[in-house]
Protein backbone atom coordinates (compact mmCIF):
# COMPACT_ATOMS: atom_id res chain seq x y z
CA UNK A 1 0.00 0.00 0.00
CA UNK A 2 3.00 2.49 0.78
CA UNK A 3 4.05 1.90 -2.70
CA UNK A 4 1.09 2.39 -4.38
CA UNK A 5 0.49 6.03 -2.36
CA UNK A 6 4.35 6.42 -3.21
CA UNK A 7 3.29 5.92 -7.21
CA UNK A 8 -0.10 8.59 -6.36
CA UNK A 9 1.77 11.42 -4.62
CA UNK A 10 5.02 10.75 -7.43
CA UNK A 11 1.61 11.58 -10.24
CA UNK A 12 0.60 14.16 -8.53
CA UNK A 13 3.75 15.81 -8.52
CA UNK A 14 4.30 15.20 -12.52
CA UNK A 15 0.73 16.74 -13.08
CA UNK A 16 1.72 19.81 -11.11
CA UNK A 17 4.29 20.24 -12.81
CA UNK A 18 2.54 20.07 -16.16
CA UNK A 19 0.82 22.62 -14.86
CA UNK A 20 3.31 25.30 -13.55
CA UNK A 21 5.30 24.81 -17.08
CA UNK A 22 2.46 25.88 -19.01
CA UNK A 23 3.15 29.39 -20.38
CA UNK A 24 3.11 31.50 -23.10
CA UNK A 25 6.45 31.77 -23.83
CA UNK A 26 8.46 34.71 -25.47
CA UNK A 27 5.61 35.75 -27.46
CA UNK A 28 3.33 35.95 -24.72
CA UNK A 29 6.06 38.19 -22.72
CA UNK A 30 5.75 40.45 -26.20
CA UNK A 31 2.13 40.55 -27.03
CA UNK A 32 1.65 43.60 -25.49
CA UNK A 33 3.85 45.42 -27.04
CA UNK A 34 2.91 44.33 -30.27
CA UNK A 35 -0.48 45.19 -29.52
CA UNK A 36 0.52 48.44 -28.79
CA UNK A 37 2.82 49.08 -31.75
CA UNK A 38 0.23 48.25 -34.06
CA UNK A 39 -2.29 50.62 -32.35
CA UNK A 40 0.48 52.95 -33.14
CA UNK A 41 1.13 53.99 -29.32
CA UNK A 42 4.49 53.86 -29.17
CA UNK A 43 5.11 55.87 -25.64
CA UNK A 44 2.83 52.04 -24.26
CA UNK A 45 4.78 49.98 -26.76
CA UNK A 46 8.17 51.00 -24.93
CA UNK A 47 6.08 50.45 -20.94
CA UNK A 48 5.24 47.13 -22.20
CA UNK A 49 8.97 46.04 -23.17
CA UNK A 50 10.22 47.72 -19.99
CA UNK A 51 7.95 45.49 -18.04
CA UNK A 52 9.09 42.31 -19.91
CA UNK A 53 12.36 43.12 -18.58
CA UNK A 54 11.19 44.18 -15.21
CA UNK A 55 12.46 47.53 -15.71
CA UNK A 56 10.88 51.04 -14.94
CA UNK A 57 11.79 53.49 -17.26
CA UNK A 58 13.31 53.22 -20.67
CA UNK A 59 16.64 54.48 -19.61
CA UNK A 60 17.31 52.20 -17.39
CA UNK A 61 18.91 48.81 -17.94
CA UNK A 62 18.97 45.34 -15.83
CA UNK A 63 21.76 44.58 -13.81
CA UNK A 64 22.73 41.03 -15.23
CA UNK A 65 21.93 40.80 -18.81
CA UNK A 66 21.49 37.69 -20.52
CA UNK A 67 20.73 36.71 -24.00
CA UNK A 68 17.02 37.10 -23.62
CA UNK A 69 17.20 40.26 -22.22
CA UNK A 70 19.31 41.25 -25.53
CA UNK A 71 16.65 40.46 -27.27
CA UNK A 72 13.90 42.87 -25.42
CA UNK A 73 16.61 45.23 -25.79
CA UNK A 74 16.91 45.04 -29.55
CA UNK A 75 12.79 45.70 -29.34
CA UNK A 76 13.01 48.30 -27.26
CA UNK A 77 15.97 49.80 -29.40
CA UNK A 78 13.73 49.62 -32.91
CA UNK A 79 11.07 51.04 -30.88
CA UNK A 80 13.06 54.33 -29.81
CA UNK A 81 14.88 54.61 -32.92
CA UNK A 82 11.11 55.04 -34.37
CA UNK A 83 10.51 57.47 -31.65
CA UNK A 84 13.56 59.46 -33.25
CA UNK A 85 15.31 58.77 -30.12
CA UNK A 86 18.68 57.64 -32.22
CA UNK A 87 21.31 58.25 -29.59
CA UNK A 88 19.50 55.61 -26.77
CA UNK A 89 18.45 53.09 -29.38
CA UNK A 90 22.64 52.76 -30.52
CA UNK A 91 22.79 52.32 -26.68
CA UNK A 92 20.17 49.69 -26.60
CA UNK A 93 21.46 47.66 -29.70
CA UNK A 94 25.36 48.23 -28.36
CA UNK A 95 24.60 46.30 -24.82
CA UNK A 96 22.11 44.02 -27.35
CA UNK A 97 25.05 42.80 -29.12
CA UNK A 98 27.23 42.12 -26.90
CA UNK A 99 25.30 39.30 -25.27
CA UNK A 100 24.28 37.29 -28.31
CA UNK A 101 24.92 34.34 -29.61
CA UNK A 102 24.93 33.12 -33.31
CA UNK A 103 22.29 30.35 -34.28
CA UNK A 104 24.99 28.31 -36.29
CA UNK A 105 22.94 25.61 -37.94
CA UNK A 106 25.53 24.91 -40.47
CA UNK A 107 28.23 23.50 -38.28
CA UNK A 108 26.16 21.94 -35.54
CA UNK A 109 24.19 18.93 -34.95
CA UNK A 110 20.81 17.94 -35.10
CA UNK A 111 20.91 16.80 -31.28
CA UNK A 112 22.95 19.77 -30.16
CA UNK A 113 20.31 22.62 -32.24
CA UNK A 114 17.61 20.42 -30.12
CA UNK A 115 19.57 21.41 -26.27
CA UNK A 116 19.26 24.98 -27.70
CA UNK A 117 15.92 25.92 -29.26
CA UNK A 118 13.49 23.91 -26.64
CA UNK A 119 12.74 23.48 -23.07
CA UNK A 120 10.29 26.42 -22.46
CA UNK A 121 12.49 29.63 -23.81
CA UNK A 122 15.07 28.42 -21.07
CA UNK A 123 18.44 28.11 -22.86
CA UNK A 124 20.11 30.89 -24.49
CA UNK A 125 18.98 32.62 -26.96
CA UNK A 126 20.79 32.13 -30.02
CA UNK A 127 19.91 34.88 -32.51
CA UNK A 128 19.95 33.75 -37.00
CA UNK A 129 21.82 35.37 -39.57
CA UNK A 130 19.63 38.05 -40.58
CA UNK A 131 18.96 39.20 -36.92
CA UNK A 132 22.76 40.10 -35.96
CA UNK A 133 22.79 41.64 -39.77
CA UNK A 134 20.05 43.87 -38.86
CA UNK A 135 20.98 44.91 -35.45
CA UNK A 136 24.25 46.01 -37.33
CA UNK A 137 22.17 47.70 -40.10
CA UNK A 138 20.04 49.77 -37.92
CA UNK A 139 22.54 50.63 -35.56
CA UNK A 140 24.38 51.86 -38.52
CA UNK A 141 20.94 53.97 -39.22
CA UNK A 142 21.24 55.41 -35.72
CA UNK A 143 24.35 56.64 -36.20
CA UNK A 144 24.06 58.20 -39.45
CA UNK A 145 20.97 59.79 -38.39
CA UNK A 146 23.41 61.16 -35.90
CA UNK A 147 25.72 62.05 -38.70
CA UNK A 148 28.60 59.98 -36.32
CA UNK A 149 30.60 58.34 -39.42
CA UNK A 150 32.93 56.83 -37.26
CA UNK A 151 30.66 54.72 -35.30
CA UNK A 152 29.35 53.83 -38.29
CA UNK A 153 31.99 52.69 -40.08
CA UNK A 154 32.38 50.76 -36.70
CA UNK A 155 28.84 48.83 -37.04
CA UNK A 156 29.25 48.67 -41.29
CA UNK A 157 32.38 46.74 -40.38
CA UNK A 158 30.37 44.09 -37.50
CA UNK A 159 28.10 43.81 -40.61
CA UNK A 160 30.70 43.26 -43.13
CA UNK A 161 31.96 40.36 -40.65
CA UNK A 162 29.06 38.46 -40.20
CA UNK A 163 28.72 38.54 -43.93
CA UNK A 164 31.78 37.10 -44.34
CA UNK A 165 31.55 34.62 -41.76
CA UNK A 166 28.59 33.32 -43.25
CA UNK A 167 29.77 33.26 -47.10
CA UNK A 168 33.00 31.50 -46.23
CA UNK A 169 31.02 28.29 -44.57
CA UNK A 170 29.66 25.58 -47.11
CA UNK A 171 26.24 25.23 -46.78
CA UNK A 172 24.71 27.02 -49.97
CA UNK A 173 21.58 27.92 -47.58
CA UNK A 174 23.31 29.30 -45.18
CA UNK A 175 25.57 31.30 -47.36
CA UNK A 176 22.65 33.26 -48.86
CA UNK A 177 21.46 34.20 -45.21
CA UNK A 178 24.34 36.39 -45.21
CA UNK A 179 22.71 38.41 -48.22
CA UNK A 180 21.81 42.29 -46.93
CA UNK A 181 21.28 44.69 -49.75
CA UNK A 182 19.99 47.31 -47.10
CA UNK A 183 22.72 46.56 -44.98
CA UNK A 184 25.30 47.03 -47.94
CA UNK A 185 23.32 50.27 -49.25
CA UNK A 186 23.74 52.21 -45.84
CA UNK A 187 27.54 50.74 -45.53
CA UNK A 188 28.42 52.34 -48.98
CA UNK A 189 26.79 55.30 -47.77
CA UNK A 190 29.23 55.19 -44.72
CA UNK A 191 32.39 55.09 -46.59
CA UNK A 192 31.38 56.89 -49.56
CA UNK A 193 30.39 60.38 -46.60
CA UNK A 194 33.72 59.42 -44.97
CA UNK A 195 35.32 59.52 -48.57
CA UNK A 196 36.74 56.09 -48.09
CA UNK A 197 35.47 55.33 -51.80
CA UNK A 198 36.72 51.60 -52.69
CA UNK A 199 34.79 50.47 -50.03
CA UNK A 200 32.06 52.75 -50.44
CA UNK A 201 31.81 50.90 -54.10
CA UNK A 202 32.53 47.31 -52.69
CA UNK A 203 28.99 47.74 -50.82
CA UNK A 204 27.37 49.45 -53.10
CA UNK A 205 28.45 46.82 -55.90
CA UNK A 206 27.00 43.81 -53.71
CA UNK A 207 24.09 45.79 -52.32
CA UNK A 208 23.22 45.78 -56.16
CA UNK A 209 24.26 42.10 -56.44
CA UNK A 210 20.49 41.62 -54.62
CA UNK A 211 18.45 44.69 -55.08
CA UNK A 212 17.67 47.20 -57.88
CA UNK A 213 18.55 50.73 -56.40
CA UNK A 214 18.14 53.45 -58.89
CA UNK A 215 19.57 56.05 -56.47
CA UNK A 216 22.91 54.57 -57.27
CA UNK A 217 22.66 55.21 -60.89
CA UNK A 218 24.93 58.53 -60.72
CA UNK A 219 26.41 57.86 -57.86
CA UNK A 220 28.40 54.71 -59.39
CA UNK A 221 29.97 56.84 -61.80
CA UNK A 222 31.10 59.58 -59.95
CA UNK A 223 32.80 57.11 -57.16
CA UNK A 224 34.42 55.44 -59.76
CA UNK A 225 36.33 58.61 -60.42
CA UNK A 226 37.78 58.16 -57.10
CA UNK A 227 39.00 54.54 -57.33
CA UNK A 228 39.94 51.62 -59.57
CA UNK A 229 38.01 49.09 -57.51
CA UNK A 230 35.46 46.97 -60.10
CA UNK A 231 33.43 44.07 -60.24
CA UNK A 232 30.74 42.81 -62.91
CA UNK A 233 28.28 44.47 -61.41
CA UNK A 234 29.65 48.44 -61.06
CA UNK A 235 31.07 47.52 -64.42
CA UNK A 236 27.67 46.83 -65.43
CA UNK A 237 26.05 49.95 -64.26
CA UNK A 238 28.91 52.04 -65.64
CA UNK A 239 28.35 50.65 -69.25
CA UNK A 240 24.64 51.78 -68.92
CA UNK A 241 25.70 55.21 -67.99
CA UNK A 242 27.79 55.50 -70.50
CA UNK A 243 31.11 55.79 -68.62
CA UNK A 244 32.69 52.14 -69.36
CA UNK A 245 35.79 54.10 -69.75
CA UNK A 246 35.49 56.74 -67.27
CA UNK A 247 39.19 57.90 -66.08
CA UNK A 248 40.33 56.37 -62.92
CA UNK A 249 43.16 58.50 -60.91
CA UNK A 250 44.31 55.16 -59.25
CA UNK A 251 42.94 53.93 -55.47
CA UNK A 252 42.44 56.77 -53.24
CA UNK A 253 41.54 55.35 -50.24
CA UNK A 254 43.71 55.27 -47.31
CA UNK A 255 43.91 53.95 -44.06
CA UNK A 256 41.42 54.07 -41.72
CA UNK A 257 40.98 57.11 -39.34
CA UNK A 258 42.21 58.94 -42.59
CA UNK A 259 41.29 61.28 -45.56
CA UNK A 260 42.72 61.55 -49.45
CA UNK A 261 42.31 64.93 -50.04
CA UNK A 262 44.09 64.66 -53.20
CA UNK A 263 41.23 62.24 -53.99
CA UNK A 264 38.68 64.17 -52.66
CA UNK A 265 39.75 66.89 -54.55
CA UNK A 266 39.41 64.86 -58.11
CA UNK A 267 36.02 63.62 -57.42
CA UNK A 268 32.50 64.42 -56.24
CA UNK A 269 32.76 67.94 -56.86
CA UNK A 270 34.73 69.70 -53.58
CA UNK A 271 33.23 73.05 -54.37
CA UNK A 272 29.61 71.98 -54.31
CA UNK A 273 27.47 74.17 -52.52
CA UNK A 274 24.77 71.00 -52.07
CA UNK A 275 24.15 68.26 -49.73
CA UNK A 276 23.24 64.80 -49.95
CA UNK A 277 19.89 64.10 -48.30
CA UNK A 278 18.98 60.47 -47.61
CA UNK A 279 15.60 59.69 -46.30
CA UNK A 280 15.07 55.65 -44.37
CA UNK A 281 11.17 54.97 -43.90
CA UNK A 282 9.12 52.19 -43.02
CA UNK A 283 6.39 50.06 -42.51
CA UNK A 284 4.71 47.05 -40.96
CA UNK A 285 5.77 44.39 -38.45
CA UNK A 286 7.72 41.35 -39.66
CA UNK A 287 5.97 37.73 -38.80
CA UNK A 288 7.10 36.89 -35.43
CA UNK A 289 6.95 32.97 -33.66
CA UNK A 290 3.79 30.96 -32.65
CA UNK A 291 3.81 27.73 -30.86
CA UNK A 292 1.99 25.48 -32.52
CA UNK A 293 1.99 21.45 -32.92
CA UNK A 294 2.94 19.66 -36.19
CA UNK A 295 1.49 15.98 -36.84
CA UNK A 296 4.72 13.55 -36.84
CA UNK A 297 3.86 12.73 -40.65
CA UNK A 298 3.96 15.83 -42.17
CA UNK A 299 7.23 16.92 -39.75
CA UNK A 300 9.19 13.66 -40.60
CA UNK A 301 8.44 14.54 -44.45
CA UNK A 302 9.96 17.90 -43.67
CA UNK A 303 12.84 17.43 -41.81
CA UNK A 304 13.70 13.65 -43.13
CA UNK A 305 17.04 15.11 -45.11
CA UNK A 306 17.91 15.50 -41.31
CA UNK A 307 17.09 12.48 -39.43
CA UNK A 308 19.50 9.77 -39.00
CA UNK A 309 17.85 6.48 -40.06
CA UNK A 310 17.61 5.36 -36.55
CA UNK A 311 15.94 8.15 -35.50
CA UNK A 312 13.51 8.18 -39.07
CA UNK A 313 12.53 4.41 -37.38
CA UNK A 314 11.92 5.54 -33.93
CA UNK A 315 9.59 8.71 -34.73
CA UNK A 316 7.46 6.31 -37.14
CA UNK A 317 7.65 2.83 -34.57
CA UNK A 318 6.50 5.55 -31.62
CA UNK A 319 3.39 7.15 -34.65
CA UNK A 320 2.49 3.45 -35.27
CA UNK A 321 2.04 2.83 -31.12
CA UNK A 322 0.18 6.38 -30.36
CA UNK A 323 3.35 7.15 -28.61
CA UNK A 324 3.98 10.53 -30.88
CA UNK A 325 1.56 12.42 -32.38
CA UNK A 326 2.38 15.62 -32.48
CA UNK A 327 5.84 17.64 -32.99
CA UNK A 328 5.82 20.71 -30.72
CA UNK A 329 7.02 23.19 -33.01
CA UNK A 330 7.42 27.59 -33.79
CA UNK A 331 5.86 28.63 -36.84
CA UNK A 332 5.33 32.63 -38.42
CA UNK A 333 2.55 34.10 -38.15
CA UNK A 334 2.05 37.56 -40.19
CA UNK A 335 1.48 40.64 -38.22
CA UNK A 336 -1.59 42.78 -40.27
CA UNK A 337 -0.19 46.28 -41.36
CA UNK A 338 -2.47 49.75 -41.87
CA UNK A 339 0.16 51.30 -44.17
CA UNK A 340 1.89 49.21 -47.14
CA UNK A 341 3.43 52.41 -49.03
CA UNK A 342 5.40 55.61 -48.77
CA UNK A 343 5.77 59.31 -50.59
CA UNK A 344 8.63 61.63 -49.50
CA UNK A 345 8.55 64.75 -49.83
CA UNK A 346 11.21 67.99 -49.52
CA UNK A 347 9.95 71.19 -49.30
CA UNK A 348 6.77 70.45 -51.29
CA UNK A 349 8.63 68.79 -53.99
CA UNK A 350 8.06 64.89 -54.38
CA UNK A 351 11.30 62.32 -54.43
CA UNK A 352 11.59 59.07 -55.98
CA UNK A 353 11.49 56.06 -53.51
CA UNK A 354 12.79 52.87 -53.69
CA UNK A 355 12.43 49.48 -51.79
CA UNK A 356 14.97 49.48 -49.62
CA UNK A 357 14.36 46.20 -48.39
CA UNK A 358 11.58 43.86 -47.96
CA UNK A 359 12.16 42.62 -44.23
CA UNK A 360 9.20 40.73 -43.85
CA UNK A 361 10.61 37.91 -46.85
CA UNK A 362 13.95 38.51 -45.44
CA UNK A 363 12.57 36.47 -42.09
CA UNK A 364 10.40 34.34 -44.36
CA UNK A 365 13.49 33.09 -46.28
CA UNK A 366 15.77 33.10 -43.30
CA UNK A 367 13.34 30.70 -41.11
CA UNK A 368 12.44 28.65 -43.91
CA UNK A 369 16.16 27.74 -44.81
CA UNK A 370 16.87 26.50 -41.64
CA UNK A 371 13.20 25.00 -40.80
CA UNK A 372 13.99 21.16 -41.83
CA UNK A 373 16.67 21.36 -39.39
CA UNK A 374 14.87 22.80 -36.37
CA UNK A 375 12.14 20.64 -37.46
CA UNK A 376 14.18 17.54 -36.98
CA UNK A 377 15.47 18.85 -33.89
CA UNK A 378 11.68 18.83 -32.73
CA UNK A 379 11.23 15.20 -33.46
CA UNK A 380 14.65 14.31 -31.59
CA UNK A 381 13.74 15.81 -28.54
CA UNK A 382 9.89 14.46 -28.86
CA UNK A 383 11.13 10.96 -29.89
CA UNK A 384 13.06 11.57 -26.36
CA UNK A 385 9.78 12.14 -24.57
CA UNK A 386 7.83 9.24 -26.17
CA UNK A 387 10.62 6.55 -24.53
CA UNK A 388 10.67 8.54 -21.26
CA UNK A 389 6.65 7.48 -21.38
CA UNK A 390 6.91 4.17 -22.27
CA UNK A 391 9.85 3.65 -19.70
CA UNK A 392 7.63 5.00 -17.16
CA UNK A 393 4.83 2.65 -17.78
CA UNK A 394 6.77 -0.13 -18.07
CA UNK A 395 8.25 0.73 -14.43
CA UNK A 396 4.91 1.61 -13.02
CA UNK A 397 3.14 -1.72 -14.17
CA UNK A 398 5.67 -3.09 -12.87
CA UNK A 399 6.16 -1.78 -9.57
CA UNK A 400 2.62 -1.61 -8.52
CA UNK A 401 1.10 -4.54 -10.65
CA UNK A 402 -1.47 -2.49 -11.97
CA UNK A 403 -1.44 -2.17 -15.84
CA UNK A 404 -3.54 1.09 -15.99
CA UNK A 405 -1.75 2.85 -13.20
CA UNK A 406 1.31 2.67 -15.41
CA UNK A 407 -0.29 3.93 -18.42
CA UNK A 408 -1.69 6.81 -16.14
CA UNK A 409 1.85 7.41 -15.17
CA UNK A 410 2.81 7.01 -18.92
CA UNK A 411 0.33 9.81 -20.00
CA UNK A 412 1.41 12.33 -17.49
CA UNK A 413 4.97 12.04 -17.82
CA UNK A 414 4.18 12.77 -21.67
CA UNK A 415 1.95 15.03 -20.87
CA UNK A 416 4.32 17.18 -18.12
CA UNK A 417 7.18 16.93 -20.87
CA UNK A 418 4.94 18.24 -23.53
CA UNK A 419 4.31 21.46 -21.78
CA UNK A 420 7.74 21.89 -20.45
CA UNK A 421 9.22 21.14 -24.17
CA UNK A 422 7.66 24.32 -25.76
CA UNK A 423 8.98 25.54 -28.64
CA UNK A 424 11.33 28.31 -28.79
CA UNK A 425 8.90 31.54 -29.82
CA UNK A 426 11.82 34.03 -29.27
CA UNK A 427 12.31 36.51 -32.23
CA UNK A 428 12.64 40.19 -33.18
CA UNK A 429 9.29 41.05 -33.14
CA UNK A 430 9.58 45.36 -33.72
CA UNK A 431 11.05 44.99 -36.53
CA UNK A 432 9.59 46.75 -39.40
CA UNK A 433 7.93 45.03 -42.18
CA UNK A 434 8.95 47.05 -45.56
CA UNK A 435 11.82 49.71 -45.73
CA UNK A 436 12.15 52.37 -48.51
CA UNK A 437 14.84 54.86 -49.53
CA UNK A 438 14.54 58.08 -50.75
CA UNK A 439 17.90 60.24 -51.70
CA UNK A 440 18.56 63.27 -53.12
CA UNK A 441 21.14 66.39 -53.91
CA UNK A 442 19.77 69.49 -51.93
CA UNK A 443 20.72 72.62 -51.54
CA UNK A 444 22.72 73.05 -48.14
CA UNK A 445 20.60 74.64 -45.15
CA UNK A 446 17.41 73.50 -43.68
CA UNK A 447 14.47 71.49 -45.07
CA UNK A 448 11.39 70.29 -44.62
CA UNK A 449 10.86 66.40 -45.18
CA UNK A 450 7.26 64.98 -45.13
CA UNK A 451 6.51 61.14 -45.31
CA UNK A 452 3.19 60.22 -45.77
CA UNK A 453 2.07 56.47 -45.27
CA UNK A 454 -0.58 55.16 -47.24
CA UNK A 455 -2.50 51.67 -46.57
CA UNK A 456 -5.52 49.62 -45.88
CA UNK A 457 -5.93 51.68 -42.31
CA UNK A 458 -5.81 55.14 -44.10
CA UNK A 459 -3.02 57.71 -44.34
CA UNK A 460 -0.79 59.43 -42.02
CA UNK A 461 2.00 62.01 -43.05
CA UNK A 462 5.30 62.75 -40.71
CA UNK A 463 7.09 65.78 -40.95
CA UNK A 464 10.60 66.66 -39.74
CA UNK A 465 13.05 69.60 -40.36
CA UNK A 466 16.28 68.88 -41.26
CA UNK A 467 20.00 70.73 -41.42
CA UNK A 468 22.18 69.84 -44.63
CA UNK A 469 25.29 70.65 -45.03
CA UNK A 470 27.62 72.08 -47.62
CA UNK A 471 29.36 68.82 -49.35
CA UNK A 472 28.00 66.80 -45.98
CA UNK A 473 24.73 64.40 -45.63
CA UNK A 474 22.03 64.45 -43.29
CA UNK A 475 20.22 61.01 -43.03
CA UNK A 476 16.61 60.83 -41.87
CA UNK A 477 15.14 57.53 -40.65
CA UNK A 478 11.02 57.55 -40.11
CA UNK A 479 9.48 54.70 -39.19
CA UNK A 480 5.53 53.75 -38.78
CA UNK A 481 5.39 49.78 -37.22
CA UNK A 482 2.22 49.07 -37.85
Amino acid sequence: MTTFKHYIAALWLIGAVAGMTGCAGYAGRVEGMRTALQAGNKKEALKQVNGAMELGESDHYPVDADSETSLLLMERASIKQASFMFQESAFDFRIADQNLEFLDVQNKTVGEISKWIFSGDSGEYRAPAHELLLLNTLNMLNYLALSDLESARVEARRFDLMQQYLADGSDEQMRSLGILGLGDYLAGFTFEMSKRYEQSLQHYGDALSTNEYPSLDKVIPDLAGCTSYRNDVILQKLNNAGAGQNPVPGDSDVADGQTDSTSSSRCIHPDRTTGTLLVVSSVGLVPHKVATRLPVGAAVVIAGAYLAPQEMAQANDFAIKGLLKWVNFAELAQSPSKFSSVSVRVDGQGIPSEYGENLSQVVKDSFDKIKGKLIAAAIVRMIARAATGAITNKAVSGGSGKEGLGLLAQVLVEGAMTVADTPDTRCWNALPASIFISRMEVPAGKHQVAVHFQGTGGGETVTREVSVPSGGFAVVPVHQLR
